[in-house]
């Protein structure tokens, strides 16, 4: 089942990230900022769960823009997959949600970044219809 996180999934969650960024220093996943993000229409943190497992994770922000109209996009953020559950459709599970979630809201595009390293990830991305070469990604942390 895909829905929504709640504040009191954080400790799931963390340990999902941690699959994802194990060196990070600066992860730190509070209950607060989770029930923000419920709390905002045009952001989500989204779980598969089975079970009283979380078994993966996507961030979905919807965002405006004034080149199409009224037309937003969503940018997808911090999928995750539980290393021991992938390649079990989970993770094109969570896509297909976004996208059609996305769909309904008329969005233009969808955008995700991926760190240049993952390139089982990039594999995935790809098969399931996202175009890495048509733009380059770039991020300055502040």
């Amino acid at each position: 089942m895909i829905r929504e996180a709640e504040g009191t999934d954080k400790d799931k969650l963390f340990k999902l990230y941690r699959m994802l960024v194990p060196n990070s220093k600066k992860m730190n996943v509070l209950e607060e900022q989770i029930e923000a993000i419920r709390k905002d229409p045009n952001n989500f943190v989204l779980v598969y769960e089975e079970g009283a497992e979380i078994l993966g994770t996507v961030t979905l922000n919807i965002c405006l823009q004034a080149l199409h109209g009224k037309r937003p996009y969503g940018v997808i953020e911090n999928i995750i997959v539980h290393e021991n559950h992938r390649n079990k459709n989970i993770g094109q599970k969570l896509l297909q949600y976004v996208e059609e979630y996305c769909r309904s809201l008329n969005c233009h595009r969808i955008m995700l970044l991926s760190n240049s390293s993952r390139e089982s990830a990039h594999q995935f991305f790809e098969r399931e219809g996202y175009d890495g070469s048509v733009s380059k990604g770039f991020k300055k942390y502040l």
